[in-house]
């Protein structure tokens, strides 16, 4: 491996600075919603808007990146993304934090776009993969320094001094992207992409095998989303507190449900922002298919034992093994994503790609706390899991007829 492109360092760092402030709101809001005038009804709302606001605004940002480019649009996203940051401390109520979130929401959509269109028109290397895992690497990295550092510094100087410092890091990253951007060429034409898997403009059976590919993708990328980013971090407290209700015990020490909560979750941070990149690298290195094959059924083992077991240790494991195996599915779903947009409009392709992720986060803590709380997540877990192989098992199947139709 080696360092990538100066543009998708550039997006990258300046993405991993955006998102600190909407990070950070995970961590504390929940907290300290009171001190801000909120209501404990308000934190959720204010906390899951922007992802529903995404399932409007990705489509709009594809259509924009197709005519205009991304480049520009990313840079103004970074900019009115650290003005976002900034509302969340200025005391502006309940209107103002649903203002601001609905805002955030439209700059990820931009942000992300912006990164992964990035990675795939670098991606004449055969490093694709690589780019795109670095992309979500840095991302995260920012997301752990938020939820970590922030929180500590909430504590120490007050949430709207951590609030003024992460609007800094954000606009000064934005200076740098203005900087940065006018010096990058806009795209790379599709015909000189040498990048893994290449679809050349098809014929009829060609073209029904993409859209067959295409259409797998989006359900499996779908469900990922539930399952990952919406049910398992959305009710892995309740799991936690349902099954250790005083407290964990490691070692001599006995910690609480919520702290031991954050350090489950925190580790999902750490292996986005450290494993991302390697994954991405393995996915080029072994092949698409084999690698996905391996961190999927990880993942269904994982997501299966997590909910059946509640011993301790299985616990533990079972969430580890999860978000290790979760962030290479996601890098390797996002590597094939944009290997198919190589022969669509890869904007329109990347952003209906986010959206489908989008929906399934937003839909699963509604199927955590409504059929979950009814029937126990000792189950839900687990028929997740299945349904996830299922689907998984398609998406292999689909992926496999492509790529020999297009090695004819």
């Amino acid at each position: 491996m080696r360092i990538p492109p100066r543009w998708i360092l550039v997006v990258s760092v300046a993405t991993g600075a955006a998102i600190m402030g909407d990070s950070l709101l995970y961590a504390v809001l929940p907290v300290i919603w009171e001190d801000l005038g909120l209501t404990a009804g308000m934190v959720g709302i204010i906390l899951s808007i922007n992802r529903f606001v995404r399932m409007v605004t990705n489509p709009i940002a594809g259509w924009v990146a197709g005519r205009i480019g991304v480049r520009l649009p990313f840079m103004l996203a970074v900019i009115v993304a650290a003005g976002s940051t900034l509302a969340y401390g200025i005391g502006l109520g309940v209107a103002g934090f649903l203002v601001a979130r609905c805002l955030w929401g439209l700059c990820w959509s931009f942000l992300r776009l912006g990164g992964q269109l990035a990675a795939i028109e670098s991606g004449v290397d055969g490093r694709r993969g690589f780019y795109l895992g670095f992309f979500s690497g840095i991302t995260r990295a920012g997301s752990f320094i938020a939820v970590v550092i922030g929180g500590f510094l909430t504590d120490i100087i007050s949430f709207e001094v951590t609030i003024y410092l992460f609007t800094a890091i954000g606009a000064l990253a934005g200076l740098w992207t203005f900087r940065e951007w006018r010096k990058q060429p806009e795209f790379i034409p599709p015909e000189k992409d040498h990048g893994v898997a290449q679809y050349q403009e098809p014929p009829a059976p060609q073209a029904r095998a993409w859209w067959m590919a295409v259409g797998t993708l989006f359900s499996l990328t779908f469900l990922h989303g539930l399952a990952i980013s919406g049910l398992v971090t959305a009710t892995l407290g309740y799991l936690i507190a349902d099954r250790y209700a005083d407290g964990v015990d490691l070692a001599f020490v006995t910690i609480g449900v919520a702290s031991f909560t954050g350090l489950l979750l925190g580790s999902r941070f750490l292996a986005d922002a450290i494993w991302a990149p390697v994954a991405g690298h393995s996915s080029d290195r072994w092949g698409r298919l084999p690698f996905f094959i391996i961190m999927a059924t990880i993942q269904v083992v994982a997501l299966a034992f997590l909910g059946a077991f509640d011993l301790l240790i299985w616990t533990i494991l079972g969430a580890l093994l999860l978000f290790f195996a979760a962030t290479a599915v996601q890098v390797s779903m996002d590597a094939v994503a944009g290997d198919l947009a190589v022969h669509g409009n890869r904007a329109t392709v990347m952003s209906w790609y986010a959206t489908s992720h989008d929906v399934g986060a937003a839909i699963g803590p509604i199927i955590g706390y409504s059929i979950g709380i009814s029937i126990g997540l000792a189950t839900v877990y687990p028929a997740t899991a299945g349904i996830f192989a299922i689907v998984a098992l398609v998406f292999v199947i689909v992926q496999r007829k492509v790529r020999s139709i297009a090695a004819r």
